[in-house]
């Protein structure tokens, strides 16, 4: 009797072993496959109720297009994470749903109709299929938008920016560190989903290629970071777009609040220099996250042939209603010489 309690322990054990050592887990639950078919293998994210920010208030950044800039600001908002929803599928929703209606800076970029069908994990990056809805062209492109020179750089690039803000809001959680997007082209949810032609995004892909969209990694140049929001402003300076200007301009600093539109252009046109050149150097952001250096040089020409040259100003920037606009001050500064 008690070799056969020693024979039926040492099973046991046996088959423990074998159930554990044939895979290990890593990104919240994915098991990686042996049969060499990982890469086409993806699981659901484990419920956030399966560990400790189940039932918290989490914070993530929502992106969103700046007005009518060629860039995406950051704006932050609570999650409530629930045993039904990932704090990955809450980002994603409220990306579709749009900015709340005090965040008057910040335009929607996804169609309002696109639906969230599914998110998985595999290896690192993850993998968000939406709806028919997401690539269509937006409510006020014409029709015939492909035909115009305009509307023919603007659908791709909006599309662009909508996959953006979904990487980087994916990617600020800091778990991923890309995004898969595909599209549900049947309308039955009852599948992964198809990866989409590069076309849709970059207007320089043929369509011939048949090149499909891989995983997609955060693109800072897309980002109205401090050192855009500087190359923006001195690329209104320089091509003198004061209204496009005054939007990159913090509505006020330690001095005071930047003067309105019309004084600021008057004042700027009373300047008579022209920006030809000018270079961005790296931001140095504070410790508490509201402000921020960047240093520039540039070349300033004046109408009776003087020129100026300015190297290493240390331009001042300040958070304004979530998203980095230089001060007034200190763009004055820069341009009169103190």
């Amino acid at each position: 009797m008690k070799n056969n309690r020693k024979i039926i322990l040492a099973l046991l054990l046996a088959l423990a072993l074998a159930l554990t050592g044939c895979s290990r887990q890593y990104y919240g639950g994915i098991t990686e496959r042996t049969d060499g078919v990982d890469s086409a293998y993806t699981q659901d994210i484990l419920p956030e109720s399966q560990n400790s920010a189940y039932g918290q208030q989490i914070g993530a950044t929502l992106y969103f297009r700046y007005l009518s800039e060629d860039l995406l600001a950051g704006v932050e908002q609570q999650f409530t994470v629930t045993a039904e929803n990932t704090l990955e599928q809450l980002v994603v929703q409220a990306l579709i749903d749009g900015p709340q209606d005090t965040q008057y800076q910040y335009n929607a970029l996804i169609n309002p109709d696109t639906r969230l069908v599914s998110i998985k994990e595999q290896s690192g990056y993850l993998s968000i299929t939406l709806s028919s809805e997401f690539p269509n062209a937006p409510a006020d492109a014409p029709a015939d938008w492909e035909g115009d020179a305009y509307w023919a750089q603007e659908v791709p690039r909006r599309r662009m920016l909508a996959l953006q803000s979904i990487v980087c809001a994916i990617t600020d959680l800091g778990k991923y560190d890309s995004v898969q997007l595909l599209i549900d082209f049947d309308g039955d949810g009852g599948r992964q989903g198809e990866r989409v032609q590069r076309y849709y995004f970059y207007p320089g892909t043929a369509r011939e290629a048949g090149v499909l969209l891989e995983a997609v990694r955060r693109d800072e140049s897309a980002v109205l970071t401090a050192r855009n929001t500087v190359g923006a402003a001195l690329d209104c300076l320089q091509g003198k777009d004061w209204e496009r200007l005054m939007q990159l301009i913090a509505s006020g600093d330690s001095e005071g609040e930047r003067p309105s539109p019309e004084e600021a252009q008057a004042r700027l046109q009373g300047l008579g220099y022209t920006l030809t050149d000018f270079e961005v150097g790296d931001a140095m952001v504070a410790g508490d996250g509201g402000s921020a250096t960047v240093c520039v040089d540039v070349q300033l020409a004046y109408g009776d042939g003087d020129a100026r040259a300015v190297s290493a100003f240390p331009l001042l920037l300040r958070r304004d209603a979530g998203a980095w606009k230089v001060t007034w001050s200190s763009l004055m500064g820069l341009l009169e010489g103190y």
